[in-house]
């Protein structure tokens, strides 16, 4: 049986990690836009992206891209133009993830098969596991004080929030979690967080010691920061633009951390 040819375009440290998994399994794998001392020797660390033509499959990296401009490459220095990318891939299959509609389009119009990971959820749970345990460590490495009986926020009740708002629980924390739909703030409740509607944000954020954000909008402006308890570890977990006013933060002093691609940083493996 012939070798399955597979190539890995940019990425963290995780895709370190994958290129292990697939040399292990006897996969021929192709390496362009990464760069490590653990990239197994049996991988062909290509020249140039030229030699990726052809290749049935293209793993790209979590995000895609940040800029909307190039493939995003955090652990070498080079430069993947999105539309050149689109060039090589014409007859490839590409899985990426976290693709924003004007990628989608861009993928389409170029006629190239692809898949975005993280909207499958059995990925994108399991994903949320090493974002929530990372967010508790950087919540622990930037207080004095402990998560335990502290007053924690989670904003947001998707796949990463719930299971952040579960993990704060079980460390004795008291965890509020705001959300806008009411069927989701009747979850809340029932498993035994205090809800808080959008609409009632403001009047509980002197509160809190701990604030964790999942919602990439900007819901926090002046008016929110100036409620915030001014000892706060605002924990941002969701991409651009977040969901702080960056630097009206900065400007009152609040702690703002930002903890971008967590299970790359946290777990890769």
């Amino acid at each position: 049986m012939s070798q399955i040819s597979v190539a890995i375009v940019g990425g963290d440290l995780r895709f370190v990690r994958l290129s292990q998994i697939l040399c292990d399994q006897n996969f021929n794998v192709l390496i362009y836009g990464l760069s490590h001392p653990d990239i197994p020797r049996s991988a062909h660390i290509c020249a140039s992206l030229d030699e990726l033509k052809d290749i049935p499959y293209i793993i790209g990296p979590i995000p895609f891209s940040k800029d909307n401009a190039c493939v995003f490459t955090p652990l070498c220095n080079t430069y993947i133009p999105l539309e050149q990318f689109f060039r090589v891939a014409a007859n490839s299959f590409v899985l990426g993830s976290v693709l924003r509609p004007n990628l989608i389009e861009a993928f389409e119009t170029h006629h190239i098969r692809y898949c975005d990971i993280m909207t499958m959820n059995e990925i994108a749970i399991l994903n949320a596991i090493p974002t929530a345990e990372g967010a508790i460590q950087y919540a622990m490495q930037h207080s004095e004080i402990t998560l335990h009986n502290s007053h924690c926020l989670v904003l947001g009740f998707g796949r990463c929030g719930k299971i952040l708002a579960y993990k704060l629980q079980g460390l004795g924390a008291k965890v509020a979690v705001e959300a806008r739909s009411t069927t989701d703030l009747a979850f809340i409740s029932t498993y035994g967080y205090e809800a808080v509607p959008l609409n009632e944000l403001k009047q509980h954020l002197g509160k809190f010691d701990f604030i964790f954000n999942t919602i990439p909008v900007v819901i926090l402006n002046k008016e929110e920061i100036d409620a915030f308890n001014p000892e706060v570890v605002y924990i941002e977990l969701a991409s651009v633009p977040g969901g702080i006013d960056i630097n009206y933060c900065h400007e009152r002093g609040i702690l703002h951390v930002p903890a971008p691609s967590l299970p790359g940083i946290v777990a890769p493996k």
